[in-house]
């Protein structure tokens, strides 16, 4: 019985206490907005106690048991300013809207093997977000960040679809070439290969001290980019879809000369005012011919373009036609489009992530197109194995292939063919034969390419393919220790095949087929494949704690170890028995029974082995210390030179943390200075076997020696291998001050920095003649780089229309200069590349006074200076409209004095051509679903002095027989009646061998420019419609990409963008090139 009685006393006692809890709590629900009143999915909420917590659902919905009582809630996302929001107890139903964070105080920064608060960094690392690489009209993430980084310089260097640009961190900072490391989640990888969807953020590390854990690897920067990660979503996943449709257009003007007229007597003219001949060989009747046809854009049956005539005793066609070779070989307007999907999900044990692009661009080529494809995939994985261990697998691939017609490279095609096609020649005969060589020139016209690109049968195809895979194990023993070990393997392969074929043609109506057999119309087919297979491992400690609530200590210690393994194969064979099939199996013999085919190939390979360590202290976030350093070793040096210790240090000072700051803290929130020094070293000098003296095989040209087709051998011995080469060693001292004012509204971040690079690779002691062999190459030269970056943003809201609008403005600005401290040229002569006190990029030229106005003053000066240093080209002597070219020195003589600094004649420093100083500007606005952003990005003062054969800038003053003839181009040639023109008189070749060829202050183009790099539109469909369809958000958009751009060029032409505007190494490829690209294109952004 009492038994019963306590059973029933406890059963009352627990009924009465569930009704008690139930009195006391209860559920508040609520939803969360962004500033444009959309949800937001995926907010940790949860009661300041930290008892209870949930988050927000696809709708931005919530639902918390919480006391009866007064209430705190807390919210926190990350981007987003954290809310603590107090819930009465008569509210249940809550609404929180929740800012963006301009900057966040907490915001870890990913650094080498590891992360740290933005506010305690002290070395220099600017980090660019996923958000403002989106919706942007661009096919790689290199030239997105164009313009986006203080310090980080990105110049396009072809409009080559599928061309890379060249990329630098900090200037020029050796004469040795200076790219920076680029890690794709920790592992070796390429800018442009990555899919700019799938990033999550990029740092890029600027100074010594912040880069030394990566020791020789990280010689001139590190770029680190981290992908983004699937997120628990109670087991939903996330769909994510963008597409985009546009076009692309050249950036410069193809309005060139079509009128058959104009275009032979230009060339005409020029030409004879240098040989006293014509190039087209036209009678006056021929010429009255073409000027009755000035003006007819098409073909009028009164005035036929093409007539046959008989001449010298054989039909002739001859040619009075209005063709733009151009357009008839080439499109302006191309289309483009670029897709990218991805699925991510997961729980507490997995979270995946996978995504795939594909991007399209339809090239320039007219009858045949280019076509470039670009692919990418992505698969990153993590698993929870338990609470002490955490592996995560990252696997992309990329893939690329680009075909086109042409002899070799598109950019061959585009360079001969910009010769000999003048506009009064068409690209066929009238009875369809191509054209190629006509009795009324010397040359063949268009050198054949328009048959090439017309034809289909020279058929190229380009093939790279990136395969990278990274699996990571992570082991948190305790809390405050990690352990991290990580495989990567990565296999990357170019492929290339180019075939040719026999070019057919017919000089005279009644002529056989002519045959084009050799050079760009042999009938040959050449494959090569270049493979890479990269290996490397890591391993290190992770380590952070706290002490007494005021010592802040972090730490990470590790090793790194890579190789890398590179074969080349190729081949290729010529008179293959199909025209159609490109197989080396179809090769067959030439007329003389001969089979012609050839073989080679070449294999390199190197391995770095590193140490690593790195410390940071800090005193309440006050005082902040950093110590790091490497320890490496390379296979690229000889034993003896191999390891080098490369230590850095940094220290910081939150002025704002200190108590005498307190009355400024309503409006500074954060200010420090730091300050570092580092020394890394740099083994990518010469090539792979820098201390073996290699020896070249080659073939005897032409002497076989009684062995049958084979070609005999010789060998060749390589200069003499200094016995103490070693690394190039890179010292750089860093100032810099972070600022953060008006509750993060203004961010103001200055660095200025010195930096040393010692012992680079370059000509040794010049060794006797007799000694018949090259100079050797050693450790003998420094360079000094010195420059400073400022960024500045704004970022704000205010309410217009009772809706809250965000802005933001940015501008960044970095400058440098690079001189050379120490170089084996004690008599600085110009016949040496360097000398010691030279600035990098600095252009030496002539001074002049303008054109002569009248042949005596051309004259008399003739008689006063020596003028035969220049006295090229100049048929009949110093004339009118001749350049006059000042004598600096008063010497009587114009000329290079000693060819030294100290005596250069009459030249002096007239600018510089690297585009030291660089800037971007951006501005962005989001109201009422509706957003738009703008950047512009450019370069400040710096020079080009046009090589003879850039056609697009001297015209028929370079190689004379110009196709792409600029429009009206005599306006700008001097003429009794045109006495202010740019130009001088006509006279052909002067800018390749006359007197424009020497460098001079009249022809030296500013190319500074500003760029409307990106312009976007975009409007967001509100949530509440979407739903209804099953869709979480769709965002439309428009988006540019370069649109426009300003320079003083375009004063003098405007066939070249100031991008373009550089001498490139092969002449030919001067003549002209692929155009830049601007692109135009919409899109759709659909999440479900």
């Amino acid at each position: 019985m009492k038994s019963i009685k306590t059973f029933i006393i406890l059963i009352v006692f627990i009924v009465g206490s569930v009704f008690t809890l139930s009195a006391q709590s209860r559920t508040v629900s609520g939803k969360v907005f962004d500033e444009q009143k959309e949800p937001l999915v995926g907010v940790t909420v949860r009661t300041s106690n930290a008892q209870n917590g949930t988050i927000t659902s696809d709708d931005g919905s919530f639902s918390l048991q919480v006391s009866n009582q007064n209430v705190v809630l807390e919210f926190s996302y990350i981007g987003y300013q954290a809310q603590n929001v107090k819930v009465s107890p008569s509210q249940n139903n809550i609404k929180v809207y929740m800012a963006e964070d301009a900057v966040v105080l907490g915001e870890t920064v990913v650094v080498g093997y590891g992360t740290q608060k933005k506010v305690n960094l002290t070395g220099a690392i600017s980090t660019v977000e996923s958000k403002s690489l989106i919706d942007r009209a661009s096919h790689s993430l290199t030239n997105m960040l164009q313009g986006s980084v203080a310090g980080l310089n990105i110049t396009t260097s072809s409009g080559v679809p599928g061309s890379s640009p060249s990329i630098n961190v900090r200037g020029t900072t050796s004469i040795n070439g200076a790219s920076p490391l680029v890690l794709i989640d920790g592992a070796e990888g390429d800018l442009n290969r990555i899919n700019p969807n799938d990033v999550e953020s990029i740092s890029v590390i600027k100074d010594a001290s912040a880069a030394a854990v990566y020791g020789a690897r990280a010689a001139f920067g590190v770029i680190l980019v981290t992908t983004k990660s699937g997120n628990e979503q109670k087991g939903k996943a996330t769909v994510r879809y963008s597409g985009r449709f546009g076009w692309e257009a050249p950036t410069t003007s193809t309005d060139y000369e079509t009128t058959g007229y104009w275009s032979v007597y230009t060339i005409n003219k020029f030409w004879k005012a240098d040989s006293g001949t014509l190039y087209v060989n036209y009678t006056d009747h021929d010429m009255q011919q073409l000027l009755a046809r000035v003006n007819d854009k098409t073909e009028n049956p009164d005035r036929p373009w093409i007539v046959e005539e008989e001449r010298n005793g054989r039909k002739q066609w001859v040619y009075y036609g209005n063709y733009d070779w151009w357009h008839m070989q080439y499109r302006d307007n191309h289309p483009t489009q670029q897709h990218n999907i991805s699925l991510s999900g997961g729980n507490k044990d997995v979270k995946y992530l996978v995504s795939g692009a594909y991007d399209y661009q339809k090239g320039i080529l007219k009858e045949n197109p280019d076509i470039y494809r670009k692919y990418n995939l992505r698969s990153k994985i993590d698993f929870t194995i338990n609470k002490y261990a955490k592996l995560t697998n990252n696997t992309s691939f990329y893939g690329s292939q680009y075909t086109f017609q042409g002899d070799g490279s598109v950019q061959n095609t585009l360079a001969y063919g910009s010769r000999h096609a003048l506009a009064c020649f068409p690209m066929k005969n009238p009875d369809g034969s191509w054209l190629y060589s006509t009795p009324y020139l010397n040359y063949k016209v268009g050198n054949g390419r328009h048959i090439i690109l017309g034809e289909g049968s020279h058929r190229n195809v380009n093939r790279a393919n990136d395969f990278s895979n990274t699996t990571r194990l992570v082991i948190t023993p305790i809390k405050s220790l990690s352990l991290t070990a990580d495989f990567t393997y990565r296999l990357y392969q170019t492929r290339n095949t180019n075939r040719s074929n026999n070019i057919y043609f017919r000089e005279y109506p009644d002529a056989e087929m002519g045959v084009y057999a050799t050079g760009a119309g042999a009938n040959q087919l050449d494959e090569s494949v270049n493979t890479r297979n990269y290996y490397s491992a890591n391993a290190f400690a992770n380590y952070e704690n706290t002490f007494g609530q005021a010592h802040h200590l972090t730490g990470v210690i590790g090793l790194n170890y890579e190789t890398l393994r590179i074969k080349n194969v190729s081949a290729y064979g010529q008179n293959l028995s199909s025209t159609t099939l490109d197989d080396l199996n179809l090769v067959g013999q030439n007329s003389e029974g001969e089979t012609i085919t050839g073989v080679a190939g070449g294999q390199n390979e190197y391995a770095l082995m590193g140490f690593f360590g790195r410390l940071n202290y800090d005193y309440k976030g006050r005082y902040l210390f950093e110590v790091s350093g490497r320890y490496d070793g390379t296979s690229r040096f000889a034993k003896g030179n191999r390891w080098g210790l490369f230590p850095s240090g940094s220290i910081g000072w939150r002025i704002s943390e200190e108590d005498f700051f307190k009355p400024l803290r309503n409006v500074v929130d954060n200010l420090k200075l730091r300050a570092s020094f580092g020394s890394l070293g740099n083994q990518n000098v010469s090539s792979y076997y820098t201390y073996m003296r290699l020896i070249s095989i080659s073939d005897f040209s032409a002497y076989s020696f009684n062995e049958g087709s084979a070609m005999a051998k010789y060998s060749t011995l390589g200069a003499p291998v200094a016995s103490n080469l070693t690394w190039e060693t890179a010292e750089q001292w860093d100032g810099g001050l972070d600022l953060a004012m008006l509750n993060n509204r203004l961010n103001l971040t200055a660095d200025v920095y010195v930096r040393n690079t010692k012992n680079m690779l370059t000509d040794g002691v010049e060794l006797p003649a007799v000694y018949g062999t090259t100079v050797p190459q050693m450790n003998t030269a420094d360079l000094r780089t010195k420059g400073y970056e400022l960024s500045l943003t704004w970022r704000d809201r205010i309410s217009v229309a009772g809706s809250p609008l965000e802005y933001s403005l940015g501008f960044n600005l970095s400058d440098y200069q690079s001189h050379i401290t120490k170089y084996d040229n004690k008599d600085k002569t110009f016949a040496k590349k360097y000398y010691e006190g030279m600035r990098i990029g600095e252009i030496w030229g002539f001074v002049t006074d303008g054109l002569y106005q009248s042949t005596e003053e051309a004259q008399e000066y003739a008689k006063k200076v020596d003028l035969s240093y220049i006295n090229k080209r100049i048929t009949g002597g110093w004339q009118a409209g001749d350049l006059k070219f000042v004598d600096l020195d008063n010497d009587g003589i114009l000329g290079i004095g000693s060819n030294t600094v100290d005596k250069p004649g009459d030249r002096k420093i007239l600018g510089n051509s690297l585009p030291s100083l660089s800037y971007g500007i951006n501005a962005s606005v989001r109201w009422l679903g509706f957003d738009a952003s703008v950047f512009f990005q450019g370069t400040g003062n710096h020079y080009w002095y046009p090589t003879g054969q850039a056609m697009g800038f001297w015209g028929p003053y370079s190689y004379p027989y110009l196709t792409y003839l600029q429009k009206d181009f005599l306006k700008d040639v001097w003429a009794e009646d045109n006495p202010d023109a740019y130009f001088t008189r006509p006279m052909a070749y002067s800018a390749t061998s006359g007197p424009m060829s020497y460098v001079n202050d009249r022809y030296l183009q500013n190319i500074r420019y500003m760029r409307l790099k990106n312009l976007t539109v975009g409007y967001t469909v509100p949530v509440s419609l979407t739903k209804k369809i099953g869709i979480d958000q769709i965002r439309v958009y428009f988006s540019g990409e370069n649109l426009c751009y300003w320079s003083p060029l375009k004063k003098h032409t405007k066939y070249v963008d100031p991008e373009a505007a550089f001498n490139r190494s092969s002449g030919v490829d001067n003549n002209a090139y692929y155009p830049w690209q601007k692109t135009c294109t919409f899109g759709v952004d659909i999440t479900f």
